[in-house]
């Protein structure tokens, strides 16, 4: 019940990193966008300049204003030039840029779903195991009490390192960490007298044959 929720933190670690570049994606964009809005004005502003150039050539009185108007016009012809051919290329590009965060953003959206339906599923297995748990606790509060204190506390304790605290001994061995089990601590383990602990994985060890337990009991 603790670790299936961990089961999906590689998926949500691999979707903030999506989001995250996608929204470095969606700035780069936005700023892409301004640039490009920024070189329109600069273009009016540019034609705006060229209407003037063109008026001052019309308006010129002499060689000299003609020529100084002449050459303003060509520069700002050349500016507004060289600024169009520049947003011609930056909108292929913002063009590209949109349909790439657009694929990114039904990436993203399909991890967030199937993130989503996962997160469904663990929340109704926990239901399921919460039911199942709480049904195997019936009556653990009375057994516990006529336990040693001791050996509750060894259990307990190996419980929460180990998952599980109790081990079969089967043949000699220990089938919680299948290392064999000393043999005269497996001759003590076979008179069924006290309550012995794995030297390997510390868990408590019994007999299943001494408990009447079948295989699938046991496990």
């Amino acid at each position: 019940m603790e670790a299936l929720p961990d089961k999906l933190l590689p998926a949500k670690q691999d979707l903030a990193k999506l989001e995250s570049m996608l929204n470095i994606e969606k700035e780069r964009l936005a700023e892409s966008e301004r640039w490009r809005k920024e070189q329109e004005e600069l273009v009016k502003a540019d034609e705006e300049g060229l209407k003037n150039a063109k008026s001052k050539l019309q308006a010129a009185k002499n060689p000299r204003d003609y020529a100084a108007a002449s050459r303003e016009v060509d520069n700002k012809r050349k500016s507004i030039s060289e600024r169009e051919e520049e947003i011609l290329k930056l909108i292929e590009a913002i063009d590209k840029a949109r349909a790439e965060v657009e694929d990114h953003e039904k990436d993203v959206d399909k991890l967030r779903s199937h993130i989503a339906e996962q997160e469904g599923e663990v929340v109704e297995t926990l239901k399921t195991l919460e039911a199942e748990a709480e049904k195997r606790a019936e009556g653990r509060d009375e057994m516990t009490h006529k336990l040693d204190p001791r050996v509750l506390k060894r259990y307990e304790d190996t419980l929460r390192k180990r998952g599980y605290a109790l081990a079969p001994v089967d043949d000699g061995v220990c089938l919680g960490c299948h290392m064999q089990v000393p043999p005269q601590l497996n001759n003590v383990i076979a008179r069924n007298e006290s309550i012995e602990i794995c030297p390997s994985c510390k868990r408590l060890l019994y007999r299943k044959d001494f408990l009447g337990l079948e295989d699938d009991d046991a496990s």
